[in-house]
């Protein structure tokens, strides 16, 4: 099994999504949270899409609630 290195972030900033068009769709943000890489309506979607970017940050923006973050 690969073992993988956990990055603790200790306060992003998730101005990035925190959009009204962003409500209730999956992103991918970089792993400094500071680059948007993809956005859609299923978890599956965005992987497709950001697939190709290394230590991507993947949660789903909450509408009034703020986000759910997802292991990736």
């Amino acid at each position: 099994m690969k073992k993988t290195k956990e990055t603790i972030v200790k306060s992003p900033n998730f101005s990035t999504v925190l959009k009204p068009e962003h409500a209730g769709k999956w992103v991918a943000l970089s792993s400094n949270y500071k680059k948007l890489l993809a956005v859609g309506d299923t978890l599956s979607a965005v992987l497709k899409k950001a697939g190709n970017f290394p230590n991507k940050a993947v949660i789903k923006v909450l509408p009034n609630l703020g986000y759910a973050p997802s292991m990736n």
